[in-house]
C-alpha cells in the first residue's frame, strides 16, 4: 500500500493532490501526477486506491486492474475483464433497465464483435500494461 516503505506498487490510484509525483515501476513514462483535479475518494468505502478494493475482496494476489464490476451485497470483486462486465451489462441487469430489449451484443454479430474484440483486446486495452504502466 502506499503508505508502506517496502511496497513499490503504485497501481492505479485517486492519489493525494498534494503527494509527490508517481513513478513507473518499469521505468517506462512518467513522472505522473499523484492525482487529478476533481478526484475523490471512493464513496462506498473511502477507498483511494484500487488495490484497497482487491484486498476488501480478498484478492491479494497478482495486479490490481481495472475495470472492476463490484457486488456491493457480497463486497467483492464479480470481474475485472471488460469484455465480460459489458456482456453481463448487456443483459444481467435487464430486470432493472429501463430499455432491456436493447441488445449490445445480438447473435448474427457475435463472431465479428469477439473478432474485433480480440484486436481491440490485445493492441489497446493491454497496450498499457504492455508499454509498463
Amino acid at each position: 500500500k502506499p503508505d508502506q516503505p517496502d511496497d513499490k506498487h503504485a497501481g492505479w490510484v485517486f492519489g493525494n493532490p498534494d503527494g509527490k509525483p508517481l513513478t513507473n515501476s518499469e521505468g517506462r513514462g512518467g513522472p505522473f501526477p499523484p492525482a487529478y483535479p476533481g478526484n475523490e475518494p471512493d464513496p462506498l468505502f473511502g477507498f483511494s486506491t484500487v488495490r484497497d478494493f482487491y484486498d476488501k475482496a480478498g484478492d491479494t494476489e497478482g495486479k490490481y486492474t481495472v475495470p472492476i464490476l463490484w457486488d456491493t451485497q457480497k463486497n467483492t470483486i464479480v470481474s475485472n475483464e471488460s469484455s465480460e462486465i459489458i456482456r453481463m451489462l448487456n443483459s444481467e441487469f435487464n430486470d432493472f433497465s429501463s430499455n432491456p430489449q436493447l441488445d449490445l451484443y445480438p447473435e448474427e454479430l457475435r463472431e465479428d464483435i469477439d473478432s474485433i474484440n480480440s484486436w481491440v483486446y490485445e493492441r489497446l486495452n493491454n497496450g498499457v500494461y504492455r508499454c509498463g504502466f
